[in-house]
């Protein structure tokens, strides 16, 4: 496992005149990511308080999780996470979670560079990521960085869903 804690990753760039920079998660940033979450995907709210609880209950004991927030102009306006979700450390989910727009702008291409340098970092050789079918943001910024959809599907009172996935090696 990758040890992350006490790195400074600050990393920022000017984009429109707008500082961007992306640093290390702390716990008590479990209170932005609902309001995150729900600017992402606003047609899920219920799915965005079940998507924050499993984030909040994540056994890093167990498996690698890397996650941080981009800030634009001292606000934070995005949240980005690789999680290993399973026993192979060959895969990790991606999360990238802002407004669409921030998604396919500045904050989501900062946030994605900087998440794909610390997957190389790792055992990992693909990242995947499962969105809903009718994010479309999602779906055109996955594509645009070379994910695949890999698969469709729709679990039981739930939206359907897809999954999209990188080879990183």
């Amino acid at each position: 496992h990758l040890q992350t804690v006490g790195l400074c990753w600050y990393d920022g760039e000017h984009r429109e005149g707008n500082m961007i920079r992306v640093r290390p998660f702390h716990s008590s940033d479990f209170g932005l990511l609902l309001e995150l979450a729900n600017q992402a995907v606003p047609f899920a709210p219920e799915g965005n308080e079940e998507w924050l609880k499993y984030r909040k209950s994540f056994d890093e004991t167990r498996f690698f999780r890397y996650h941080c927030i981009a800030e634009e102009n001292g606000e934070a306006t995005g949240y980005g996470c690789l999680e290993q979700q399973s026993d192979d450390p060959g895969w990790l989910r991606i999360f990238l979670v802002c407004h669409p727009e921030k998604l396919g702008g500045a904050v989501g291409t900062k946030l994605f560079d900087h998440l794909l340098e610390k997957a190389k970092m790792t055992p990992a050789t693909n990242l995947w990521a499962r969105e809903y079918q009718r994010d479309r943001a999602a779906e055109k910024f996955f594509k645009e960085h070379g994910f695949e959809e890999v698969n469709r599907f729709e679990l039981r009172d739930e939206l359907p869903m897809v999954v999209y996935a990188l080879k990183i090696v």
